[in-house]
């Protein structure tokens, strides 16, 4: 098993090309930087009508690329704050068909041990998306940077993928938030905690996805946290379902995480959610206009950054 731990940003379509300058920049002025050839992947997610992988923190999918299948399990695993880590198995398969034989029971929770469910697996949704590639490294870190776009879709209806992901292969993650944070002073992206399975599932249930609750005694930095998650939620659901409705969870979210992070962060947090309203106010806002403030992404990455630094200590 791998452990994969990356950063993902959400970034509208209309922004891509400044994305690509970036990287392509950053390539053309440094010498440990690769441009890898661009992908098409076309990707089956199995499940059961009732979602139980998905229910149990389960993705299984097979992803077919230049007529070669892999068949990868991926756990849930936690979103150390904006950051997404979980277990990851891989496996080259012959053809476009599950092996589930290669399934063992440390991959799975303990309610799916008896395979019952196997019995109803079908393929739930699908993702098709092109895949462009940056290898970087800087000092000893070592980041896979890939810029996907394309769709998700389901009987149930179909969802955009425009999206940059930064996993570290190897090296520390402060170099991870490091470049991340450069990239957003150039490229409006804001963090996701939003994967493109919980994507497919959403098309069927229509629910968004809220942090779990704070439990009695929860810790400053795990109420800070619980708060962060849900203004990364429903800013991600704002966009989804293209309504400005969501704004006012969003505010409520923000003006509470004020008082879990440092005053100098709480004062940027603040100055984001006066210039957020000074342009829903107007009267031709869309939400374009508040996907393209710069300083949103790098105020969430900031507070990302510095909420994992108070975790550690």
């Amino acid at each position: 098993m791998a452990t994969e731990l990356e950063l993902k940003l959400m970034i509208q379509k209309e922004h891509l090309n400044l994305a690509y300058e970036f990287l392509n920049a950053v390539c053309g002025n440094q010498v440990d930087c690769s441009a890898e050839p661009s992908l098409q992947l076309m990707n089956g997610y199995f499940d059961t009508q009732d979602n139980i992988l998905m229910q149990s923190g389960i993705a299984l999918r097979i992803r077919a690329i230049n007529e070669r299948y892999i068949q990868t399990l991926k756990t849930r695993g936690s979103n150390r704050i904006g950051m997404h880590a979980r277990g990851e198995w891989e496996w080259d398969i012959k053809a476009d068909v599950l092996e589930l034989e290669r399934l063992t029971d440390e991959m799975l929770p303990q309610n799916l041990h008896d395979r019952a469910w196997v019995k109803g697996l079908l393929q739930v949704f699908r993702t098709d998306f092109e895949r462009q590639i940056w290898l970087i490294k800087e000092a000893d870190t070592l980041m896979e940077v890939v810029c996907d776009q394309g769709e998700v879709t389901s009987p149930y209806g179909k969802d955009q993928i425009s999206e940059l992901e930064l996993e570290l292969k190897q090296g520390d993650e402060v170099t991870l938030y490091d470049f991340a944070s450069r990239l957003a002073k150039s490229v409006p992206v804001q963090v996701s905690t939003v994967s493109k399975a919980q994507k497919g599932v959403r098309l069927k249930n229509k629910q968004i996805e809220l942090p779990d609750p704070l439990t009695d005694g929860a810790n400053l930095v795990d109420q800070g946290a619980y708060w962060y998650e849900t203004w990364l939620v429903y800013w991600e659901a704002m966009c989804f379902y293209d309504d400005l409705a969501y704004l006012k969870p969003i505010y409520e979210a923000m003006d509470k995480l004020e008082a879990f992070i440092s005053p100098a962060l709480a004062q940027e947090l603040s100055d984001l959610v006066n210039k957020m309203k000074a342009i829903s106010n107007t009267e031709e806002v869309v939400i374009a206009n508040l996907t393209s403030i710069l300083e949103t992404g790098q105020i969430m990455l900031a507070i990302a950054r510095w909420l994992n630094q108070q975790n550690n200590h």
